[in-house]
């Protein structure tokens, strides 16, 4: 009873936080945002150096910073995506720290440093091109909140229909607890809400809306087990403790790290 009551309030303040940060405007947003992303490597340079190796934290950081930053900058139009470019003496560095450096698994150790930028960088430095679409100009948070909405939906769907119906296993090597029956039932309720959303977001038809639910929903799985997947390989349970009762960042926003480049490539190609 105290762990559920210590999860709700939890997930209560982390809502209001991320609702705060979408609404209050573009600054705020940039700067939750930014904090999110460099807690996100944080923790999967904590978890990934629990078998020895050595990533470049600092390092990997900085440049993730730095590419959201141009990100957020570029997609509000306030500089030229020539910029971007300026990321990649960073990366450089990396393999060159490395050359000097004399650790083991040196390449082991620039592959997680590159990866946690894959991981953690590129998604979320795409979430500014979703508060700054080509449909509205300007800065808003209708795509980002329409996107945590259909997370949030399929995810409270799945568990519900889940523990009533769930018998078949999912994907039961990374991640036992899930299973067909709450993926399903998960999708088709996320897939009706996203039918909805085309209501009230009117730039994006209704069929478009019904594919990127199942995208969103397909990716968001993928997301979830991928996270599963790099805690099991190196030994532990949750991606930090910032979250009483929900465990770390990327353990909350596993899910939007594989949906967010979908659904933004989506626009981009499709519509």
């Amino acid at each position: 009873m105290k762990n559920l009551l210590t999860r709700s309030i939890t997930g209560l303040i982390f809502v209001a936080v991320i609702l705060a940060g979408l609404f209050l405007g573009e600054y705020t947003f940039g700067i939750l945002f930014l904090a999110i992303l460099i807690g996100a490597l944080y923790e999967f340079f904590n978890v990934t150096s629990e078998t020895g190796f050595k990533p470049h934290r600092v390092l990997a950081s900085i440049t993730g910073a730095l590419a959201f930053i141009l990100s957020f900058l570029i997609a509000s139009e306030r500089i030229s995506a020539i910029w971007f470019f300026s990321i990649f003496p960073f990366i450089l560095i990396t393999f060159i720290n490395e050359l000097f450096a004399n650790k083991k698994h040196s390449l082991q150790n620039i592959a997680i440093s590159l990866a946690g930028l894959i991981y953690a960088t590129v998604p979320l430095s795409l979430s500014n091109y979703l508060v700054f679409s080509k449909f509205h100009g300007h800065y808003s948070p209708k795509l980002f909140l329409a996107l945590l909405i259909l997370i949030w939906v399929y995810d409270s769907g799945a568990y519900l229909f889940g523990v009533s119906l769930g018998k078949h296993r999912l994907f039961e090597r990374v991640s036992p607890k899930k299973s067909w029956e709450g993926a399903i039932g998960g999708t088709l309720v996320a897939v009706g809400v996203s039918a909805l959303l085309s209501r009230y977001i009117t730039e994006i038809s209704m069929l478009h809306w019904i594919v990127l639910g199942f995208l969103i929903v397909v990716s968001a799985t993928l997301g979830d087990l991928t996270e599963s997947m790099i805690k099991r390989q190196f030994g532990v349970k949750d991606s930090g403790t910032i979250f009483p009762g929900h465990g770390g960042i990327l353990d909350r926003f596993d899910s939007l790290l594989f949906a967010i480049p979908v659904f933004v490539c989506y626009l981009e190609v499709f519509i």
